[in-house]
């Protein structure tokens, strides 16, 4: 029997990413499909774009629905197992089925001029109503032909802008896929690269990696920092290709993920070779589409949303850095962990999901030690010695006159680095100039209106910022509560560091590297690129400098208040903050000059610096997990955190406890009260966010997938007023 009713999914400016149904005409039946673009009418709008989502055969009384007008193309964007994947994450995260589909297939492949990207040509037309400029820009253009448009962009020294704008004043007609840059250009290689042999401790590795190929497991490479996993994931990638299948390669962040393409590109290919994250245009978006469905691409790398790229006969799955919280989107929803669902979808492929890390995530460890699934590297490649850590005391310092960010030992380490031609990489994790501003009469802190944080300081805009809203405003003269000029910029962030810097050190060449200072797309990759050539002496920067840099001129690492991680009131706060001066350490020394770093604290004789100094991760691990078992934290149980928020602040808290009293009620009466504990309501440690109040409740489950369908169930019958949200996060990684 055929399908009587289409469910499609539209997007629409001022409602949002809806479903809606519509009458499949009897011309249409023998072809409708999942994931085929239809045009439909709605309203006033005409004829709009649409996916198909489903089918049905019955529609409520009330509801008439209209034709479908045309399937756009009858070869589907996605399958019905691939939407049955997006199911289970909008089903695992209690989200809408639609939010996930938002998030994950970008919504302007709606727009069906996109059709028309296949043709790639340049035309030109007329030289008339041009400009000097624009008639140079047009020359170089013609005399060129058929070019790679990145490389017209470098050559002309204008932008994508530019040539858009010549297009629309018809001096120019170019395809919309010549304004987009193919993101495969980026990576564009002449001659591949070979592949060394494997040490000792990389074959055994690869090999007990190879045994599991063609099942489903979760491994745990755990290999100290620069004892050469990638070579290991880049000879599991190999087989897996021979074997006729395809490789997912996640990274945590887009500029490693960069960085890791052109790596993969160099060695396997830029044909098969592709990289996906949330910065990419929608047109380099729909051509890696295009060629994910047509099984040219072979390899995908990308950031956390690459997990949901179509990619189909995946036979390895391969997250690195995997320790990393960047996997995990915070807002908005879908509130998902790239790790999580990449352990579905290695289910759903029967495939190996290869983790590796030199700091895994504390549950990670735990499943693999307990799964015999943990492979260990414990030699940096080819023997090169650890970097030696030193911890400066800045108590010390202080005490010996030198009230100044850097301490002597370090000032001391960076000129002799320049002066033995090598490179230093600097670490505060802080972004911005100052921490907060302070009047020193009366002590009020400037906050930000909307939320109950205290506005940053940037220098280079002068302008006081938050970084959960994006309020900005200017450095006000006076205190807007006593009226007194006697503001000061307190704390330090990494822009300060990086001015402090100029000063003590004027004839370096330094460069910061944080999300402030990217203000161009593939900005990171520009700099990442300067500094691997030589032509940076100090690379300053925030957590992104922790990963992935493999530069063998670094030999000195710095580290400006080494304590600020562990300074969170958050059960994860010890394990974030060795993470991070264990992964910056591993920077130093990877090549035949051996390394140094600095951590400056004011704790030095808290355990996790401590471990961090010796990279002793197994030390760190022990001590970590008895205290988890202790406070039934994960691995031991599974975090549910409820948060509900208002404008009101006592209609946010009244509903938070009426939710956990019946939550309680119904736990008690079935007796898991141990096993489902129920904790709070309490304010969230901040307490306000964008002009609503926050009071959270969270739930310990120790039942597993029963617990969690029991706590998803009550909350689906949960009804709430219009003026209080509910916020509900699945395995959060931090409860602020």
């Amino acid at each position: 029997m055929l399908n009587k009713y289409a469910l499609v999914l539209t997007s629409i400016k001022g409602i949002g990413v809806k479903t809606f149904s519509y009458l499949i005409p009897e011309s249409l039946k023998e072809i409708i499909q999942i994931g085929q673009p239809v045009l439909v009418p709605f309203g006033r709008m005409g004829l709009i774009n649409a996916f198909v989502v489903g089918f049905s055969n019955y529609l409520p009384e009330n509801i008439k629905a209209k034709n479908i007008s045309k399937i756009l193309d009858t070869t589907p964007i996605f399958d019905i197992d691939y939407l049955k994947f997006l199911e289970w994450v909008a089903d695992y995260y209690f989200c809408s089925i639609q939010n996930v589909i938002e998030c994950a297939v970008p919504m302007k492949f709606l727009n069906t001029e996109k059709k028309e990207l296949s043709q790639k040509f340049i035309e030109f037309v007329s030289f008339e109503n041009a400009t000097k400029r624009q008639k140079e820009i047009l020359e170089l253009l013609q005399n060129k032909g058929k070019t790679d448009l990145i490389e017209f962009e470098k050559e002309a020294k204008t932008t994508r802008t530019t040539i858009n704008k010549l297009a629309q004043s018809k001096c120019l007609k170019i395809t919309e896929e010549q304004i987009y840059r193919n993101p495969l250009n980026i990576f564009k290689t002449q001659e591949l690269q070979d592949f060394p042999e494997l040490l000792p401790e990389q074959q055994e590795a690869y090999s007990q990696i190879e045994k599991r190929l063609g099942t489903h497991s979760r491994i745990l490479l755990h290999g100290v920092t620069s004892s050469g996993k990638t070579e290991v994931y880049f000879k599991a990638i190999k087989k897996v290709l021979e074997s006729g299948k395809n490789v997912l390669f996640l990274a945590p962040e887009i500029a490693l993920a960069s960085v890791l393409t052109k790596r993969l590109a160099k060695r396997f290919g830029t044909d098969i070779t592709a990289i996906w994250h949330s910065s990419i245009s929608d047109g380099e978006k729909f051509d890696v589409w295009q060629k994910i469905k047509n099984n040219e691409i072979r390899i995908l790398a990308g950031a956390r949303s690459a997990v949901f790229a179509p990619l189909k006969n995946i036979g390895l799955i391969i997250i690195d850095e995997e320790h990393e919280s960047a996997y995990k989107q915070t807002m908005p929803s879908p509130r998902y962990d790239a790790r999580t669902v990449a352990q579905k979808l290695a289910e759903y492929n029967n495939c190996p999901i290869l983790c590796g890390s030199a700091t895994p995530d504390i549950n990670s460890y735990y499943y693999a030690k307990n799964s015999n699934n943990l492979l260990e590297m414990k030699k940096r490649y080819n023997d090169y010695p650890m970097a030696k850590v030193k911890i400066i005391d800045m108590r010390e310092e202080h005490f010996r006159a030198n009230n100044g960010i850097f301490s002597r030992a370090l000032v001391n380490a960076i000129e002799n680095n320049l002066k033995d031609k090598k490179q230093t990489i600097i670490l505060m994790n802080r972004r911005g100039f100052s921490t907060y501003t302070q009047c020193l009469a009366c002590g009020e802190v400037i906050e930000c209106p909307k939320c109950a944080i205290p506005l940053i300081f940037h220098s280079q805009t002068q302008t006081l910022k938050c970084h959960y809203c994006e309020h900005e405003e200017t450095l006000p003269e006076k205190c807007p509560k006593c009226g007194s000029e006697a503001l000061k910029n307190c704390g330090t962030g990494v822009q300060k560091v990086e001015i402090i810097a100029q000063k003590l050190f004027p004839d370096a060449r330094i460069v910061r590297l944080d999300s402030d200072s990217m203000s161009k797309k593939n900005q990171h990759i520009e700099i990442l690129e300067e500094f691997s050539k030589g032509n940076i002496d100090i690379l300053i920067g925030t957590q992104m400098l922790a990963k992935g840099l493999d530069n063998p001129n670094v030999t000195l690492v710095g580290v400006i208040n080494a304590d600020n991680s562990f300074n969170l009131p958050d059960f994860r706060s010890c394990e974030r903050g060795f993470q991070l001066l264990t992964q910056v350490a591993g920077r130093a020394g990877r090549g035949d000059n051996p390394g140094e770093v600095y951590f400056q604290t004011y704790n030095p004789d808290f355990f996790a610096l401590e471990t961090a100094k010796e990279q002793n991760y197994k030390s760190f691990y022990e001590t970590e997990i008895q205290a988890r078992e202790d406070f039934d934290y994960p691995p031991f149980s599974k975090i549910i955190r409820l948060i509900l928020s208002s404008k009101n602040q006592y209609r946010a808290e009244r509903c938070a406890q009426e939710i956990a009293m019946r939550l309680n009620d119904i736990v008690e009466k079935r007796q898991i009260s141990e096993p489902l504990a129920i904790l709070g309501p309490c304010a969230c440690i901040i307490e306000k966010l964008q002009e609503k109040y926050r009071f959270q409740i969270l739930i310990k489950n120790k039942l597993e997938d029963k617990g969690h369908r029991f706590i998803l169930n009550f909350l689906s019958q949960v009804k709430l007023p219009d003026d209080i949200k509910l916020t509900v996060d699945v395995d959060p990684l931090d409860i602020l």
